[in-house]
C-alpha cells in the first residue's frame, strides 16, 4: 500500500490543509499538527514525512492558522483541521499533538489550553508566554509540552518562567535550550521532540 497525501480546504477562502498516512499503518495511530507562521504547506508536510515514517504518525499541515491575524480565528482554523483528522484517518484520539514556531508555537500552547478534549501536548519552539492566561491547570494534568528555546532567543526568559510554571503545577513539560538566536526548528529538534511526546 501506498502512503496516502491528501490535499483538502479547512476554511472557505483558506489554503488547502494536507495530510500524510504512512504507507502500512493500520491501527489508530498519533497525530501531528505542524503549524507555520506564513501559514503551513505542502512543502511544511513533506519537510517532515521521515518523522511520521519513523513514529508511525499521522501528520497534517494547518494551511489558515499564520502570525499577524487574530488569534480566535487562527483556533478556529486549528480545530477545524483537527476535526479533519478526527473524522476522515483512524487517529488515536487520546495522543493528537501540535507543533508551532514562535507566534505559531504560542498559537500551538493556546490551541492545548483551549481544547485539552481534543490535544494531548504541543511542541512549542521559542514560543512567548502570551498563552499562559489561558492555561487551566487542572485540564491540564495529563498534558505534554515540549519547549525549545535559544540561548540568544528574545523569549528565553519566558520559555524558563513557562517551564517553572508548568513545574509548579505538576504538568509534564521539558524545556531543550540550544545555541543561536530566535529561530525555527531543525528536523532532527522536531523528530526529538515527538519522540519525547511518544515515550510519554
Amino acid at each position: 500500500m501506498m502512503a496516502i497525501l491528501i490535499a483538502l480546504g479547512s476554511l472557505a477562502g483558506a489554503q488547502q490543509d494536507h495530510f500524510y498516512v504512512p504507507k502500512g499503518l493500520k491501527t489508530p495511530a498519533p497525530a501531528l499538527i505542524v503549524t507555520s507562521c506564513t501559514g503551513a504547506t505542502k512543502a511544511d508536510l513533506d519537510s517532515n514525512k521521515a518523522i511520521a515514517d519513523k513514529l508511525g504518525w499521522i501528520l497534517a499541515t494547518c494551511a489558515g492558522t499564520k502570525n499577524h491575524q487574530d488569534a480566535a480565528l487562527n483556533d478556529k482554523y486549528i480545530s477545524t483541521t483537527c476535526q479533519s483528522l478526527i473524522s476522515k484517518y483512524k487517529i488515536d484520539r487520546s495522543r493528537v499533538y501540535i507543533y508551532g514556531f514562535s507566534g505559531q508555537a504560542v498559537q500551538a500552547m493556546m490551541a492545548v489550553f483551549l481544547h485539552p478534549d481534543k490535544f494531548k501536548g504541543a511542541v512549542a519552539i521559542c514560543a512567548h508566554a502570551g498563552a499562559m492566561p489561558y492555561a487551566n491547570w487542572e485540564a491540564l494534568k495529563d498534558k505534554k509540552f515540549y519547549l525549545i528555546s535559544r540561548e540568544q532567543d528574545w523569549n528565553l526568559l519566558d520559555n524558563k518562567t513557562m517551564h517553572q510554571a508548568f513545574l509548579e503545577n505538576s504538568v509534564s513539560d521539558t524545556l531543550v535550550i540550544t545555541p543561536g538566536q530566535h529561530g525555527p526548528k531543525t528536523r532532527r529538534e522536531l523528530f526529538e521532540a515527538c519522540k519525547w511526546l511518544d515515550r510519554r
